[in-house]
């Protein structure tokens, strides 16, 4: 579908009062109070900034197809209050209880969630503490351990570091220096031990599903069209086959526009995504 089709669709600036301070949001109204309306929580640092024209993309065609969207910056990110040092996993938490406690008091109770990247782990973990509170699931390209990924991203440190001609750092390291009341600079942002400890402990092979939890849907790049799934997630899905969790497997092809400094769009998974819901 063509970007230009949706551009007449508006999403709306709104500030949603939070427990620190207004959390930024953008809103499109769904066709009635009864229809389902996506509270989207985005992934960490600058994956957040990358993927904001897919979100806002899929957002405007959700739209387009009656449905409502709340895309949401925690405290502390984008154009929320707050400085990015200051947030933290249990902030995000405090972030989405703000947002949910919004909506119902603006009528709406049909809310699901959707998430991209540490996001989508962030909200498989309110859905399974809360599960009777949403509707339904997105997961966009979830994040499995919390760990491995906060891992990957303090690598970022160890590239700049070699850049400037400075002393190489582990990522046990820079590690140790947070636990010791320090904080460090990461891809431009000021990372604290509350923020990485936070992630660290997340593990969706640890999360209590059920069979309470709502239809969860799960996107994931691979490789080639109905291609394998990493082993990773194979095993973990399998869990939850055994659980009898409901869930779908939606994979795609395309870039790694998390990654990506360019703007690169992945429209299989748009696609994909709205054809999920029918």
């Amino acid at each position: 579908m063509s970007e230009l089709l949706f551009q007449n669709i508006v999403l709306q600036p709104n500030y949603i009062k939070g427990t620190q301070g207004n959390l930024f949001s953008l809103f499109a109204h769904p066709k009635d109070k009864n229809q389902t309306i996506f509270l989207f929580l985005p992934s960490f640092a600058e994956e957040l900034n990358r993927c904001r024209v897919m979100v806002a993309m899929q957002a405007r065609q959700l739209a387009d197809q009656g449905y409502g969207c709340v895309l949401l910056d925690y405290y502390g990110t984008g154009d929320s209050q707050g400085d990015f040092s200051e947030n933290h996993w249990e902030q995000w938490e405090q972030d989405v209880e703000s947002a949910y406690q919004w909506l119902q008091n603006q009528g709406y109770h049909n809310i699901a969630l959707w998430g991209l990247r540490l996001g989508a782990m962030l909200a498989l973990s309110c859905a399974v503490k809360q599960p009777e509170r949403y509707t339904r699931v997105l997961l966009w390209q979830p994040v499995i351990d919390g760990s491995i990924f906060m891992t990957q991203f303090l690598r970022l440190r160890i590239a700049m570091l070699m850049d400037r001609g400075l002393k190489k750092e582990t990522t046990q390291e820079m590690r140790a220096m947070l636990e010791a009341g320090s904080s460090i600079e990461v891809a431009g942002y000021e990372i604290t031990a509350q923020m990485v400890q936070g992630i660290d402990t997340q593990k969706m092979s640890e999360y209590p599903v059920s069979d309470k939890l709502p239809r969860i849907d799960w996107f994931e790049v691979t490789l080639e069209e109905q291609g394998d799934l990493p082993l990773v997630s194979q095993r973990l899905l399998q869990t939850w086959a055994d659980k009898k969790i409901n869930y779908r497997v939606h994979t795609y092809t395309g870039p790694f526009f998390w990654q990506l400094h360019e703007r690169e769009l992945t429209p299989l998974l748009l696609e994909k995504t709205l054809a999920s819901l029918k």
